[in-house]
């Protein structure tokens, strides 16, 4: 869908859905209220930040809220994140609220909202209606390297690579409670312990597996074997339960999050990928995981990565079982090998799919489910990856869903203590 296309439809959205769907996926709007004119004696700060490609390619600070004057302070489609921790908030805010409201590019007028670093939404111009000709420029300009990024990915012989870190936590079946990763791993390494930040103390309770890359699923698997059976030998107390999913104890989210590199990332991969395999996925997840969104767990969550590639951030921990993560796996490899004539948007064409996902409305994901499932078994590659693609789906289709309060191991044959 082309940027004229993309405006007609965010225009043919009413105010009170936009500020919905923004809404729901964990973003603070205020597109549903009268523009803040200062006589409520708050000063407030705005930014105009301009999105394109998933990149910011101007941020520009707004004096008053006549938006008369403004200064621009970066202007770079290339490494915008190097400028501070502000413009990195203020960029990662405005791609997301576009990527919610179905755009590619376009104007988000970003107002500072309850205190120091902390924005609402005030308002979304979609590129195609902006009538600046600096502004356009300066659209075209982003719009025609990307192309051309594109362009090149199709003409190389790079081939894709995969990765991943799923987590999962360590729990004690005695009294119930977490044992921090952190006191059998280390913070690196294949097999370590992430990170959870509060009341300003940090503590390493998550348990991550880090296989190497691999250019394909098979070998990733092997991978994710070799490191489940490296933290069994590192975790040596059998008694103690390992348990995945989205949030099998509350407060702690778990991630399943997939890494790509070897090919650009755009919104269109993005949305290729929640709408073959985070909605669907999302029917097979138990209430509790559902918990997760929308601070974690949301729609289009990325993170670019320094080697060049990124990791799609959406899925929960997708440990729960040896079919989940071989369907995930090679289902994910699939989409991204595809994505360009994966074309079927439910997500962003039905507001009640939408709301369904973040609901966790399963009945009603299940309504657009079949004709996915059909795209992706027209795919010519599909007989590569049916052996372990079919399992996943057949889940799908009969309703299951899985189980995060139960001990992993033994379905992937690692020893434990009953």
């Amino acid at each position: 869908m082309n940027s004229q296309d993309e405006a007609a439809r965010y225009d043919s959205w009413s105010v009170a859905l936009r500020h919905a769907r923004l809404t729901r996926s964990g973003i603070v709007s205020l597109l549903n209220r009268k523009s803040d004119s200062g006589t409520d004696g708050v000063y407030r700060t705005r930014y105009a930040v301009h999105i394109s490609g998933l990149h910011a390619i101007e941020v520009a600070k707004v004096e008053g809220a006549n938006r008369q004057l403004q200064t621009p302070l970066v202007f770079s489609t290339q490494q915008p994140h190097a400028s501070g921790g502000l413009l990195r908030q203020l960029e990662k805010m405005a791609v997301r609220s576009l990527y919610t409201l179905g755009l590619s590019s376009g104007e988000v007028l970003l107002v500072s909202n309850g205190g120091e670093r902390k924005y609402a939404v005030e308002k979304i111009t979609p590129s195609a209606l902006i009538e600046s000709k600096r502004l356009q420029r300066i659209y075209r300009l982003a719009h025609l390297e990307q192309t051309q990024k594109l362009e090149h990915e199709l003409a190389s012989t790079s081939s894709l690579m995969l990765g991943m870190d799923p987590e999962f936590l360590i729990v004690d079946p005695v009294n119930n409670e977490v044992v921090p990763a952190s006191r059998f791993l280390d913070r690196e390494g294949e097999v370590g312990c992430d990170a959870v930040h509060g009341n300003g103390v940090t503590t390493y309770p998550i348990a991550e597996l880090r296989p190497l890359p691999s250019k394909d699923p098979r070998g990733l698997l092997i991978g994710l074997m070799r490191t489940l059976h490296m933290a069994g030998e590192m975790i040596q107390d059998r008694s103690l339960q390992w348990l995945a999913g989205g949030m099998p104890k509350t407060g702690l989210p778990l991630g399943g999050h997939l890494h790509f590199s070897g090919i650009e990332l755009t919104a269109e991969l993005l949305r290729a990928l929640d709408n073959y395999l985070a909605l669907p996925v999302s029917v097979l997840e138990a209430n509790s995981s559902q918990l997760r969104r929308p601070k974690y767990g949301y729609l289009g969550d990325f993170r670019r990565q320094p080697h060049g590639g990124f990791e799609y951030r959406t899925l929960p921990s997708f440990l729960v079982s040896p079919l989940l993560a071989k369907g995930i796996v090679y289902l994910s490899y699939l989409i991204v090998s595809n994505y360009r004539v994966l074309e079927r948007r439910p997500l962003e064409d039905e507001d009640r799919i939408h709301r369904a996902y973040y609901n966790g409305q399963r009945e009603k994901i299940r309504e657009c489910i079949e004709p996915l499932i059909s795209d992706l078994q027209a795919l010519e590659q599909y007989k590569e990856v049916k052996r372990y693609v079919d399992p996943l789906l057949c889940q799908i289709r009969s309703g299951g869903i899985w189980n995060e309060f139960r001990d992993f191991r033994p379905l992937w044959k690692l020893p434990f203590q009953s």
